[in-house]
């Protein structure tokens, strides 16, 4: 008669009180080999990173021999601690005829056919499916052992290795360049890259659009290494993860002198060719500039050496600029309105005297005569 699900459960626990009670009998030397059991192969990783939601393969190879019909062969990865317990997981076995326990657990039961044969099998443990381990060495044990029909252990089968692998925190690296601060989930990091031990999850990076060292220069993000293009962005992390804030140097370029219709002014990337380009002539400032008074182009300089006397010119970006335009005053409009206002005003003057002497009354002479 078939068991029942609830019976097969049942066995299942005992199969896992029985490994236990197993581990605890024969793990008492670091490594031991029994002469029906024989764990041939063992690879594990050296290291991993607490929290990691992704699990850890751990790979065997097992041969046994003198089985009988209705044995059992059992093999599972358990904690050394107080107490001890099977490593959560996931076990698969090739072929795949692994019986796991309802719970999952990193134990395998196998129904031996022949009185001898190799199993090899791959525990995942640990991971989103395993519970959390802090930093340190976590060492494991992996155990395999035969059992009859009646989940008694045969005398001699145990076989045992004790593997070690070294726990290290998850860590996140946020790269930025040196006097660039990253905020990590709220908290400033000093300038410079980052690194800050994390739990599995999603985590918040922030970090400033734009840097300015200086007046003249200054640094400005542009992506992540992965593409994104948002100075403040939420990942989701299972695992050691680095992200990279690549920025981009800029440079000011500044126009000195009055030069209202200049192009050029303002912030390019380090290396970039800048068009500079300047009006001919420009109206001067106050009064002047009203009488039509003009500045006329002469030249571009930068720190008092020249550069081109062409209005329009490049300028390479291999580091901050500052240019100043040569301007000549041409005073002929000005001085053209002020020689014709002269001449009205003096044409006015004489004709306003000469109208006046000519409206002016004329006096009249009496003459007497003298008594002789």
């Amino acid at each position: 008669m078939a068991l029942s699900e609830g019976r097969r459960a049942t066995l299942r626990v005992h199969r896992i009180i029985f490994l236990c009670l197993l581990f605890i009998s024969i793990t008492s030397l670091p490594s031991v080999h029994a002469q029906t059991t024989s764990i041939t192969e063992l690879h594990y990783p050296a290291s991993a990173a607490a929290s990691d939601l992704n699990p850890i393969s751990v790979t065997a190879t097992i041969s046994y021999r003198d089985s009988r019909p209705g044995y059992m062969l059992v093999v599972g990865i358990l904690n050394v601690g107080a107490p001890s317990n099977i490593v959560p997981g996931i076990t698969t076995s090739s072929p795949d005829q692994c019986a796991n326990p309802s719970i999952l657990a990193a134990l395998c039961t196998i129904q031996t056919n022949n009185s001898q044969g190799v199993e090899h099998l791959e525990f995942k443990i640990g991971g989103i499916l395993g519970e959390s381990h802090g930093s340190g060495n976590w060492i494991l044990n992996i155990t395999a052992a035969l059992t009859t029909s009646n989940n008694t252990l045969v005398q001699n089968s145990g076989s045992s290795i004790s593997f070690t692998i070294t726990v290290s925190p998850m860590i996140l690296t946020v790269k930025v360049p040196a006097g660039v601060a990253a905020l990590i989930d709220g908290v400033k990091q000093p300038p410079g890259p980052a690194q800050v031990p994390i739990s599995a999850g999603s985590h918040n990076l922030t970090v400033p659009v734009s840097v300015e060292f200086s007046n003249e220069t200054r640094l400005e993000f542009g992506r992540w290494s992965d593409g994104s293009a948002a100075p403040n962005r939420t990942v989701k992390i299972s695992a050691s993860r680095t992200y990279e804030a690549i920025y981009v140097r800029q440079y000011q370029l500044r126009i000195n002198g009055q030069a209202n219709s200049a192009i050029g002014q303002g912030w390019y990337d380090a290396g970039s060719n800048t068009a500079i380009s300047v009006a001919d002539t420009e109206p001067m400032s106050g009064i002047l500039g009203l009488l039509g008074g003009k500045l006329r182009f002469q030249a571009w300089y930068e720190e008092n050496k020249f550069l081109t006397n062409s209005s329009v010119g490049m300028v390479v970006m291999g580091g901050p600029h500052t240019l100043t335009v040569l301007w000549q005053a041409d005073y002929t409009a000005p001085l053209t309105y002020i020689a014709v206002i002269m001449v009205v005003l003096i044409l006015a003057y004489f004709i306003i005297h000469r109208l006046s002497r000519s409206n002016a009354p004329r006096r009249r002479v009496r003459k007497t005569k003298r008594s002789t």
